[in-house]
């Protein structure tokens, strides 16, 4: 490949103190490792690989479904796949978890974007004889399908801006066109020759693939054209275009995957080849690398209950750490000093326990970094097949106090996921609320979560806990200290959203909150309203 290339790149104290005596351990170690995956279809294989890095150079390949000639995809920010069949005319749908449905049929897509709130916007070419029948679909989440734009002929790439307009490559104006959220037409630019995928960055510039000068443009958000790569071989064809979130862009080229680095300099690497043809291309968006809960852990039904989930196919390394002494190191003043940690699978069964992380079979090979900062403190280290668990944390010999339960997930290339984390534990008051800490990070866009703070849940079956809260709240705050969001009745604001995700708290004075997050470090804070103490739950769901 011969690639030419110019340069153009044109609350709340108290909670904050919470949030960084919970952080501060959390991200102890620098976890910056997380995995960056590619999907790109490969035409003439009719699969769609997957190919992931931590490093953005080094990518290994894996096939992650079978699909005819996948010649566009997209993510949304519940990280399910959408991908146009070329041969069938329909869009199959990928779920984090790996179950393949059809999502649409009877479409000639030419295009694929998905806004913040999940729908899935189409551009499809005409049915008929007359050219300017194309039309751009807007589908809601649950498939229900209505016209957002008509009579637009051969329309091609498409993709939204940071304000939710949307932008589509009209070859036949050497366009692109502007649509505001309300359908509203505008021009964005001109002499843009054949334009034919899209893709912005995060200051907001328009990347553009133009397949007749086989060329990458890029579009200020004034509108100014400038061409920053020209492909000159004649075999190799530019195609298609991602961002990851560090800013590197990923391209298409002929049976290539080319990468033109974010922050090292101008030169392109070669970083995957797709024989006979590589298609669509999509990044998957951030995921979860680590997940912490802190909490006042008591005796009896006051102990400290993680649940979580790993999805997908493959066997993930996880590491689980109960803290308790070393946390004096942050301020807290009442911490569990000889803590225990056991872990179970879905049956009940008991995979591992551990007192004192360094009389663990395994204990030398936990990275340093990672090793409990107190002798006292336990941690398990295991490699776990796909399915639910349950992490256990105790005061030895019922012993209570401050504790924090984490969970890092040490195989983030894998082709499964670290999802979906629930702490049930004794919410008290000042430092003895309970926090929820989780990291999203690689991939690219934003994550879509959902933030659950249960109580009278629990005083019900099958739980039947005495002494549950009866109205917990809700605040989620950034790694900034920033209050992101809050609640108190999760009714009380998107209701319909969350009861969309199938995931609502079963009783009305639970909180919840549904939001869409980039990548980053954050912190749910439950407590009990006016002051009210006893058992709580939190969910953090990003799949569903």
């Amino acid at each position: 490949m011969n690639l030419s290339k110019g340069v153009n790149r044109s609350y709340a104290s108290m909670y904050l103190k919470f949030a960084v005596a919970c952080l501060a351990t959390v991200f102890l170690s620098d976890i910056g490792y997380a995995a960056t995956n590619l999907l790109v279809g490969a035409l003439r294989q009719d699969v769609v690989l997957r190919f992931s890095s931590t490093d953005d150079i080094i990518f290994t390949e894996n096939t992650f479904a079978g699909i005819s000639n996948p010649e566009t995809m997209v993510f949304d920010p519940s990280g399910n796949l959408f991908v146009a069949n070329g041969k069938a005319n329909s869009i199959k749908k990928i779920t984090p978890s790996g179950v393949k449905t059809t999502f649409a049929t009877d479409l000639d897509v030419d295009g694929m974007a998905v806004d913040a709130f999940g729908n899935l916007f189409v551009s499809r070419k005409s049915e008929s004889s007359n050219a300017s029948d194309g039309v751009i679909l807007k589908f809601t989440p649950d498939g229900r399908s209505s016209v957002f734009v008509s009579n637009i002929s051969h329309p091609k790439g498409l993709a939204f801006d940071a304000l939710g307009n949307l932008y589509l490559a009209y070859p036949d104006r050497n366009s692109i066109l502007k649509f505001t959220p309300n359908g509203k037409q505008t021009t964005f630019a001109s002499g843009v020759g054949h334009p034919f995928r899209l893709a912005f960055d995060v200051f907001g510039n328009l990347f553009v693939t133009d397949v007749a000068a086989n060329s990458i443009l890029e579009i200020s958000p004034s509108g100014v054209v400038s061409t920053i790569a020209t492909n000159t071989s004649t075999t190799e064809d530019v195609n298609d275009l991602a961002f990851d979130s560090n800013g590197n862009l990923f391209v298409t080229f002929g049976s290539s995957v080319v990468e033109f680095p974010g922050g090292l300099g101008p030169v392109p690497i070669t970083v995957a080849a797709v024989p006979m043809g590589a298609g669509g291309i999509a990044i998957e968006p951030p995921t979860t690398t680590s997940l912490s809960t802190r909490a006042s852990v008591q005796a009896g039904d006051g102990v400290a209950i993680a649940g979580f989930i790993i999805s997908g196919s493959s066997p993930k390394q996880v590491l689980i750490r109960g803290l308790g002494a070393s946390l004096s190191n942050f301020g807290i003043v009442n911490p569990l000093q000889d803590p225990t940690l056991d872990l179970h699978d879905s049956t009940g069964n008991t995979i591992a326990t551990n007192d004192d992380w360094q009389t663990a079979t395994n204990a030398n090979q936990i990275p340093v970094a990672f090793q409990p900062g107190d002798s006292h403190e336990p941690a398990i280290l295991a490699t776990l097949q796909p399915g639910s668990f349950t992490a256990i944390l105790r005061g030895k010999n019922g012993g209570s106090g401050v504790g924090l339960i984490e969970m890092y997930d040490f195989s983030t290339g894998s082709a499964s996921k670290l999802t979906n984390v629930s702490t049930r534990g004794f919410v008290g008051t000042g430092e003895n609320v309970m926090i929820g800490g989780f990291i999203l990070s690689g991939g690219s866009g934003e994550r879509q979560v959902l933030i659950r703070a249960l109580g009278p849940t629990l005083a019900q079956a099958p739980f039947n806990i005495a002494g549950s809260l009866t109205d917990p709240t809700l605040i989620l705050v950034d790694g900034n200290g920033t209050v992101v969001a809050s609640n108190d009745d999760w009714k009380s604001s998107q209701q319909n959203e969350i009861q969309a995700t199938g995931l609502a708290p079963p009783n009305e004075r639970e909180a919840a909150i549904l939001t869409t997050l980039p990548t980053g470090n954050f912190t749910a804070i439950v407590s009990g309203k006016n002051g009210e103490m006893g058992v709580g739950l939190v969910d953090v769901f990003h799949s569903f």
